[in-house]
């Protein structure tokens, strides 16, 4: 006859099995919650003011019609000054003094 000797099976932590799913569902439930219902709670967590000042410079649209008709307003008027280049040196640098 054989000898059948069977495991004393070990009792099941309840506390850890259910601290577990809470964790796991507080993880999901976070995820849902910041990318797919709220997902703007990301976005001004990681933009920087700069970076949205940069965002709003480039949403502007300039009027270049405006522009270059005050320009010609400008010259037409006479104010433009002419450049006057001022004479450095020596025309001939290599001549003695």
């Amino acid at each position: 006859m054989a000898i059948m000797i069977e495991q004393q099976e070990k009792p099941k932590n309840w506390t850890l099995i259910i601290g577990v799913v809470v964790f796991v569902g507080i993880v999901f439930i976070s995820a849902y919650y910041l990318f797919f219902k709220n997902p703007q709670v990301i976005e001004n967590l990681t933009v920087s003011p700069v970076q949205k000042d940069v965002e709003t410079l480039s949403q502007i649209k300039p009027d270049y019609v405006k522009l270059v008709d005050q320009l010609n307003k400008y010259y037409e008027k006479g104010q433009a000054q002419t450049i006057i280049e001022p004479q450095l040196g020596r025309q001939n640098p290599f001549l003695p003094i």
